[in-house]
């Protein structure tokens, strides 16, 4: 009689099991005791819950020969080997996010573990308000090497196409992917995965919050100014960080600079108008060359300076246009220069003042902050600012101010509010404040509800959120204000993300709920 082989069987692993390994390989053995008291602090179960799960997967990692129990008290446990199925493209863990590590593209780069001179650079650099991008799946990864060093990337470019074509292929997997659940049971559940890039009801919520945020405001003040900033486009985009001769992650330069210069206008504002109530929206956009600029929309207030307040801390305190004008040495127009000497300023006069004065406040703000920065990083970016503010003749970063009152325009409205159309009769749509900042997160909504591909020349609009890991807008929390929820106790936890046609039997062969 032939003797027949027997089947072999694969120990399918869960995420207990890899949990337990990585808590291993840190050191050559752990006791139960401590495992189980951090196993409940990271999942927020109870430690004689931890203590029974971790029991249940140690005895099966014990009886495959993955795991030795130690003969020691309190009991203890090292790990032995990892069998070749934790290699196996089946039970491969495909997470959202991988740390970076550009010398091998795949899904699962391994964590790199930061130096500590380099972990505290990183930590101070964040302290002054450089953002450091780590976390990343492989295309963005990808993207962001390809953005590495350039001070825009136009349409039309193989930089540009190169960027679209992996966001599309991101947007492609997410779609063929799930999510994958588990609970203290062992029991999983799978779901589709779903961004505000490639999620119909994400992206409306994302409109309707946005909205709604700003329908409060508007009800609630009846004046408000719209600021636009930009910084010239000098800068790197996004510059990689490295270690060991492998990029380990990037800082979106640009990005940093443009949201710290923000930070310290709106602290100004509300010291010269302290005792008002002032609120904020701001919407995040991209031009077309990926390059951010920002409009922040300021509630409760009429005009930028109030001109009826004293400054200084002379005894005679100046008006507010004297007091900057002369504090920061700036040059007016003679015919201003004259009226100010002479107490005749109109409000139109005073508008301008306005203009030049907070032109030279952002200079010096800009100028700070590209010193700590520059100084963090080791680059000159203040000689690169200062020539090229030189060769440009411009006194500081551009900016535009707008009055808005009840909602709508007062005076001129920015120039691409206005839209002109030619259909069988020529007219013109003026878009209103709300419509104006909210016109690019409108823009990527229609674009994922309708399924249509976004025209090139606003490609980088839309795809800009996605490469640099952006919100579209941000606001005051109290202009919507959150709705208290019952805590719960923690019950499933994430596993991975997963192939739909790759998910591992260990999911499969337990699955409780398939919401796909």
């Amino acid at each position: 009689m032939p003797f027949k082989k027997k089947k072999e069987t694969y120990f399918s692993p869960s995420f207990v099991d890899f949990w337990i390994i990585n808590r291993l390989k840190k050191e050559n053995s752990v006791s139960l005791v401590i495992m189980a008291e951090e196993y409940a602090k990271e999942r927020n179960i109870s430690k004689r819950s931890a203590r029974r799960v971790l029991e249940r997967h140690l005895k099966a990692l014990v009886e495959n020969g993955i795991v030795e129990r130690l003969p020691t008290y309190p009991v203890c446990y090292k790990l032995k080997k990892l069998p070749i199925q934790y290699l196996l493209p089946q039970t491969k863990n495909f997470r959202l996010n991988v740390s970076f590590d550009l010398s091998y593209n795949n899904h699962n780069s391994k964590t790199l573990e930061l130096n500590a001179n380099l972990k505290q650079k990183l930590q101070e650099s964040r302290k002054i308000g450089i953002r450091v991008i780590t976390l990343a799946n492989r295309y963005r990864q990808k993207a962001l090497l390809t953005a590495q060093y350039k001070h825009s990337i136009r349409p039309g470019t193989r930089e540009h196409s190169d960027i679209a074509f992996l966001y599309i292929e991101n947007i492609k997997e997410w779609n063929n992917s799930v999510m994958a659940f588990e609970n203290d049971d062992e029991e999983f559940m799978i779901m589709n995965v779903r961004t505000r890039f490639n999620d119909k009801k994400r992206a409306f919520m994302n409109v309707i919050k946005s909205s709604k945020a700003l329908d409060n405001a508007f009800k609630q003040y009846k004046n408000a100014i719209m600021i636009t900033l930009t910084i010239p486009h000098i800068f790197p985009l996004v510059i990689p960080i490295k270690q060991n001769g492998k990029i380990i992650g990037f800082i979106p330069l640009q990005d940093s600079i443009l949201t710290k210069l923000k930070d310290r206008m709106m602290a100004w504002i509300r010291k010269i108008w302290k005792g008002e109530d002032i609120k904020h929206f701001t919407a995040y956009e991209y031009h077309g060359d990926y390059v951010l600029h920002i409009h922040v929309i300021v509630f409760g207030i009429q005009y930028l300076i109030p001109w009826d307040k004293k400054f200084g801390r002379r005894k005679e305190k100046e008006d507010p246009f004297t007091y900057y004008v002369r504090s920061y040495n700036i040059s007016l127009p003679s015919d201003l220069e004259i009226k100010m000497k002479e107490g005749k300023l109109e409000p139109k006069d005073k508008t301008l003042i306005s203009k030049y004065i907070f032109t030279a406040l952002l200079n010096k703000w800009l100028m700070d902050i590209l010193t700590k920065f520059g100084s963090a990083l080791r680059i000159n970016l203040l000689d690169a600012y200062l020539n090229y503010k030189r060769k440009e003749k411009l006194q500081g970063p551009i900016n535009e101010i707008h009055r808005i009152k009840n909602g709508k325009w007062k005076g001129k409205p920015p120039k691409d509010s206005i839209l002109e159309y030619s259909s069988g009769a020529a007219y013109r749509k003026i878009l209103s404040p709300k419509q104006y900042v909210l016109k690019y997160v409108i823009k990527m909504v229609y674009a994922i509800a309708q399924g249509v591909s976004v025209e090139e020349k606003d490609q980088a609009k839309v795809y800009g959120y996605w490469l640099f890991g952006k919100r579209s807008y941000s606001y005051s929390p109290s202009l919507l204000p959150k709705k208290e929820k019952k805590v719960r106790v923690p019950y499933w936890h994430f596993v991975g993300v997963f192939e739909k046609l790759d998910i591992p039997d260990y999911v499969m062969d337990n699955l409780l709920y398939d919401l796909t």
